[in-house]
């Protein structure tokens, strides 16, 4: 709770100083339009939120055979903004804190991440205690991409995803019901569409388990039930048609495997790489392959990795580090207590992690003052 309580804080000092709206750039303004039409017109037609907000990409250029504009990005985190939108009426803020009351939820995120983080760490029965769990999650959350995006870019969806994707990684280690691990999977589809690449993990227990029955249910269950976060976006595009780019707003020429070599390099080490910005995440992955769950969690981490090197922009545009796979923090933490574990000089590794939090921290800081860039040094690749 007091880790949600500061990013909240944290997040409207940085919008008293830099501006509300800052919070809602970039993708950041597509998630908001949606979430000002489910608060206030009960309905996913931005046709009404480009017309006050704007169309800053074009995004909404393309409308359905009932002239509906369709949310061109993942409903979920537009769903987070809604209860802040509706504190804002309640209260009578003034219109310039609309963004900073929407991004109240993707702020307090932040504490939520970490105690999933904890949960999964003490999930794992590593033989930690709960004091070091708690500074070896906060490590993950902290030395990653998520501060930046609780309390920064706070209108993108990754402070949420990462959230989920360490709750989801908690009820995976832990082996919970196939209920819960499907309907956190459906929350983590819901915000991100990748996401439902989690679903590699019980597989990978399937194969492990070499196909008992049990497991095939298992996964039969998660998959049915996690399939329910695509429910939206298939409803939207069903009920109203027509649309090129239909409800998601992708088309084929969001991937490009042209030079997909390289890409899979740049995906660990461009501008925007898993380990360039936040090199904790390297000791994590290493951690993770001394883990006895390694089939599972590299078979995501996998997956993830082939799919982000074939999108068109891997080091498109401004992003703090591995923006697209900060659903993969909870794996980070339970990566770190491995390496904790292992390694017998435990002092030595909490100042190793401490001076990586302290690094990330100093950057997060500089990004969000603009006084780092994050913009990638190369043109984007591809047909647009």
């Amino acid at each position: 709770m007091a880790i949600a309580v500061l990013g909240m804080l944290a997040m409207l000092a940085i919008a008293a100083i830099l501006g509300p709206a800052r919070l809602v750039a970039g993708d950041g303004h597509y998630v908001f339009a949606a979430a000002r039409s489910l608060a206030y017109d009960g309905d996913l037609d931005l046709t009404n939120q480009y017309w006050v907000m704007g169309d800053r990409w074009g995004l909404g250029r393309d409308p359905t055979i009932d002239r509906w504009r369709l949310p061109p990005r993942e409903i979920g985190p537009s769903l987070l903004m809604v209860p802040g939108l509706w504190l804002h009426m309640s209260v009578g803020a003034s219109a310039v804190w609309e963004p900073a009351f929407a991004c109240l939820g993707a702020a307090a995120s932040l504490g939520l991440c970490w105690l999933g983080c904890v949960r999964t760490i003490e999930a794992g029965a590593l033989g930690i205690s709960s004091v070091r769990a708690e500074l070896l999650a906060g490590a993950a959350v902290f030395g990653f991409v998520v501060p930046y995006y609780a309390v920064g870019s706070s209108g993108y969806p990754h402070a949420l995803d990462a959230a989920i994707g360490a709750w989801l990684v908690w009820a995976l280690v832990a082996r919970k019901h196939a209920v819960v691990v499907g309907g956190l999977l459906a929350c983590a589809v819901l915000t991100r569409m990748q996401n439902a690449l989690w679903l590699l993990w019980p597989i990978a227990e399937l194969v492990l388990a070499r196909v008992s029955l049990v497991e095939l249910r298992r996964v039969g269950v998660i998959a049915v039930v996690g399939a329910l976060g695509f429910v939206p976006q298939l409803w939207l595009g069903l009920e109203h048609p027509g649309s090129e780019r239909g409800a998601i707003g992708w088309t084929l020429a969001f991937f490009n495997f042209e030079d997909y070599p390289r890409d899979l390099v740049r995906v660990l080490f461009g501008a925007h790489g898993l380990v360039r910005w936040t090199p904790i995440a390297a000791l994590g992955l290493i951690g993770l392959g001394l883990d006895s769950r390694r089939g599972r969690t590299l078979a995501v981490v996998g997956g993830l990795w082939l799919l982000l090197a074939s999108v068109r922009d891997v080091d498109g545009g401004d992003a703090f580090g591995a923006r697209r796979m900060a659903g993969i923090v909870g794996l980070l933490a339970l990566g770190l207590a491995r390496v904790d574990g292992e390694i017998r000089a435990r002092r030595v590794v909490m100042i190793g992690l401490g001076v990586l939090v302290a690094i990330n921290v100093a950057l997060t800081g500089l990004a969000i003052a603009g006084r780092v860039s994050l913009a990638s040094p190369e043109p984007v690749r591809g047909p647009r």
